[in-house]
């Protein structure tokens, strides 16, 4: 791979997990608003946007084709609806802190799954920077547990919804980019982004029913509640949702697999720096060490693909010539 097009990705993906980890306030930021009421309103303004963009692009989904239209539009259910929705409902349970750590188990279910589709890596080369990451956010998760309130059996909730979130998220990277590999010349990022969006749009309308019914406030209840909830969701929509998805697919293009999940555990560092600054407070010593672990373990990974991508072009240039000779 050359350099510039492994910067370009690393800096796209880096784009990405910190939009993404903002999108972990949005819970704090609504509170007490109802949590459903926030996955249906953010990912509304996600569809529109996205239903806008397609509707400019009607020859971009002809050449698409209906069977990629419809894999973009479930990776929008499960990728955002699966994971949003586990994720604020595991931050409202057990504390944002502890929903944007469990996170960081999305590298290591990336990294493995990838590596055992793909075979980029041989597996104990993996183990250094695997290591690292999850060290760091073990580090992170035990030093934040002294901060945490509510009940033992909340936490628990919350440890399970979290852990949920990670494996819809983790489906969705995995699958996202086997997607794009195979539809590389069909589709242009911002077509594939507006399905993906759409889909989302979709999944969050059978959440209307849980919104109305379930517990906390609507935010229709009075114009101060209302006006920052719009906000929210707009920011939400468009900095969390259209623009990282818009990096992150230029990132599966350029990055392979083995290199995207150790880098997706920036997210959870965003996210947890972004909760920080949320409770106006400065990181403890496990939090900030752990999250120099996760990036430390992001770097190191990112080496040890470039340094096996160099090696193997080597290799296969010299069987060329020696085919030649």
């Amino acid at each position: 791979m050359a350099p510039r097009s492994l910067a370009v990705g690393l800096l796209s993906a880096l784009a990405a997990t910190a939009l993404w980890g903002f999108t972990f306030l949005g819970p704090a930021a609504v509170a007490p608003v109802n949590v459903y009421y926030l996955v249906v309103g953010r990912y509304t303004v996600f569809g529109l946007m996205s239903a806008a963009v397609l509707f400019t692009r009607r020859s971009g989904l002809r050449e698409l084709g209906l069977r990629s239209v419809l894999t973009a539009l479930h990776l929008g259910v499960v990728g955002y609806i699966g994971f949003y929705l586990l994720l604020s409902l595991s931050s409202a349970t057990g504390g944002g802190v502890l929903a944007s750590t469990l996170t960081g188990l999305i590298p290591l279910l990336v990294t493995l799954a990838s590596n055992a589709l793909e075979k980029v890596l041989e597996w104990r080369r993996l183990l250094l920077p695997v290591a690292m990451i999850s060290a760091g956010l073990l580090l992170v998760n035990s030093g934040a547990s002294a901060l945490r309130s509510g009940s033992e059996r909340d936490l628990l909730v919350g440890a399970a919804l979290g852990f949920g979130a990670s494996v819809a998220w983790s489906y969705f990277v995995v699958a996202n980019r086997m997607v794009l590999k195979r539809v590389r010349s069909a589709v242009d990022n911002t077509t594939w982004t507006a399905c993906i969006g759409l889909g989302a749009f979709g999944g969050a309308l059978f959440l209307v029913p849980l919104a109305r019914s379930g517990s906390g406030p609507s935010p229709f209840s009075d114009p101060g509640t209302l006006w920052p909830f719009v906000l929210w969701c707009a920011a939400l929509a468009l900095l969390g949702s259209w623009c990282a998805t818009w990096f992150w697919n230029i990132a599966s293009r350029l990055l392979p697999a083995t290199v995207m999940g150790p880098v997706i555990g920036m997210e959870a560092v965003f996210g947890a720096g972004f909760n920080l600054v949320w409770e106006g407070r400065g990181p403890t010593f496990h939090e900030l060490w752990g999250g120099l672990l996760v990036i430390a373990g992001v770097l190191v990974g990112s080496y040890l693909f470039n340094r096996a991508a160099v090696r193997g072009g080597a290799g296969e240039g010299a069987e060329k010539s020696s085919h030649l000779a």
